[in-house]
């Protein structure tokens, strides 16, 4: 689960940063800093594309209850995130005082538990697979 959850969080910053970043830059321009329909789109569909590949890392890498493992990804990463701001003395959910920013909250875990879900159906016929064609292949 450590490596789903890894996973996720570098292919998040990855697309964030790296692929989103640029582009929306050079389509949008700065506009994009006044606008939150579109950061926020960007956000959901990075969240949705990291823990699809980190709930199917932890779902292939798993050695028992291989789609437990990977679907624990999402709600794993929700967990550190306010540990580590209690850690550093700020509150559990620093920034989320209105109901519009706790809606937003639960989409990105709602988001976030249904791609990691798919990422480790899709792990476990993956790891199915393999150990299909191990057994076929000639030795």
């Amino acid at each position: 689960m450590a490596l789903g959850v890894l996973v996720a969080l570098a292919i998040g910053l990855l697309v964030v940063f790296g692929i989103f970043a640029p582009a929306f830059t050079a389509f949008f321009g700065m506009e994009i800093a006044t606008s939150t329909a579109v950061p926020t789109a960007m956000l959901v569909f990075a969240a949705a594309f990291s823990f699809y590949f980190g709930g199917m890392a932890a779902s292939y890498r798993a050695s028992a209850r291989r789609r437990l493992h990977g679907v624990l990804v999402a709600p794993a990463a929700f967990v550190i995130s306010p540990i580590i701001n209690l850690a550093t003395g700020q509150g559990m959910f620093p920034g989320v005082e209105d109901a519009v920013t706790v809606l937003l909250a639960a989409l990105f875990l709602v988001v976030s538990l249904a791609a990691a879900y798919v990422g480790a159906r899709r792990g476990e016929a993956l790891y199915a697979y393999n150990q299909r064609m191990r057994r076929r292949a000639p030795r």
